[in-house]
């Protein structure tokens, strides 16, 4: 049962990290907005830099598909701890006990 609760944290660590990486995103093309005085009603094309534009199209894509990658995070997480298990049961196969008589 604690394998399960490890990996419960570990996917919830995770999501928290896309949404951290999302949130750290956006607030760096905010600040490059208010340091080049644009306007958010204006519909004009500008240069990026290179990192910032492909850190803004990962975080569009995680934020587009935030809930179903949450989930496979979840699965997968939760499906490493049921393969890695066997922790507290035999892996003995059951054998019947046969004793030899005289």
């Amino acid at each position: 049962m604690l394998k399960y609760l490890i990996a419960a944290i570990a996917a919830g660590f995770l999501i928290l990290a896309m949404f951290g990486f999302i949130w750290k995103t956006e607030g760096e093309m905010r600040q490059l907005a208010r340091e080049q005085g644009w306007e958010i009603e204006q519909d004009r094309g500008t240069k990026l830099p290179g990192g910032l534009l492909q850190r803004i199209s990962i975080a569009n894509l995680l934020r587009t598909y935030s809930i179903p990658i949450s989930v496979l995070l979840v699965g997968l997480c939760l499906g490493v701890a049921f393969w890695m298990g066997g922790g507290s049961g035999s892996t003995d196969v059951a054998r019947p006990d046969v004793t030899e008589e005289p």
